[in-house]
């Protein structure tokens, strides 16, 4: 691990696997989150082979700063992160729940960075439920979200928690970087208030969708809804698990995105 210097002046913990030479592939935490979630896929990358890479956002984790208050703060890290790195091709994108919203910021303002494929895992590109939109956060609609978007959710985000093989680097970096929710509160309303919708629905390059048929936070209909409007979308459902699909069912989730890999290449 090293602090990557951004041009923004961000420093950012930065692990890579994989050739120089090899197809660049960006992992992108959730809310919260650390890059060690991503430890379960590093194997199957490994043998395709892929330079992997994985990150901690600003202030968080192993990476230096404040805490980030927006999307555009983490869109512009992101953007950053890309031309520092200066890939010889363009990356694909892998998101989870948050770091979706992060993909789609970028894409959104800086639309110069290209990209060669994006998987967006359990998270719809709007988190607050409309009559016409029942894919928002459960529980959270446009009369409520101010109120309800800082509370700590009351339920499981796994079925069956992260598999040992991820638990463990994970709690390690849970133990040795505690995440301050009250800090994050900024981030998390900006989540909230944002739609992302028309966005997902004008993107170019191959996208899937990874939902869990049986996150606590999300309706899977939401990648469907997306793949009607645009045909480069798809949409894959994973059974038998909660909303962190990739640590909690690895084996599943890999097979998943090594068919969209194959696919894109």
């Amino acid at each position: 691990m090293k602090l990557l210097k951004l041009a923004n002046g961000q420093r950012l913990a930065v692990v890579q696997q994989g050739q120089l030479t090899d197809q660049p592939l960006i992992f992108v935490n959730g809310f919260g989150s650390y890059k060690e979630i991503w430890t379960g896929q590093l194997e199957m990358l490994a043998q395709l082979p892929y330079r992997v890479i994985r990150y901690d956002f600003r202030g968080q984790g192993e990476s230096a700063g404040q805490y980030a208050q927006t999307l555009d703060d983490l869109g512009d890290d992101l953007k950053g992160l890309i031309e520092t790195l200066d890939f010889d091709r363009p990356p694909i994108l892998v998101g989870h729940s948050m770091g979706c919203g992060v993909i789609w910021n970028m894409r959104h303002r800086h639309p110069e960075v290209h990209v060669k494929a994006i998987v967006f895992v359990d998270q719809p590109p709007k988190m607050i439920s409309t009559p016409d939109w029942p894919y928002g956060f459960i529980g959270v609609n446009s009369e409520n979200w101010l109120t309800t978007y800082a509370q700590k959710p009351k339920v499981r985000e796994t079925l069956h928690g992260f598999v040992n093989q991820i638990f463990r680097p994970f709690s390690v970096a849970q133990t040795n970087a505690p995440f301050s929710r009250e800090l994050g509160l900024p981030l998390l309303k900006n989540h909230f208030q944002a739609d992302w919708r028309t966005t997902a629905c004008h993107e170019q390059q191959p996208v899937l969708f990874v939902s869990a048929k049986q996150s606590p936070y999300y309706r899977p209909g939401y990648g469907a809804w997306v793949a009607a409007q645009n045909s480069a979308a798809s949409q894959v459902l994973i059974a038998d698990c909660g909303h962190d699909i990739m640590a909690e069912v690895p084996e599943r989730f890999n097979q998943t995105l090594r068919h969209f890999l194959m696919k894109v290449r």
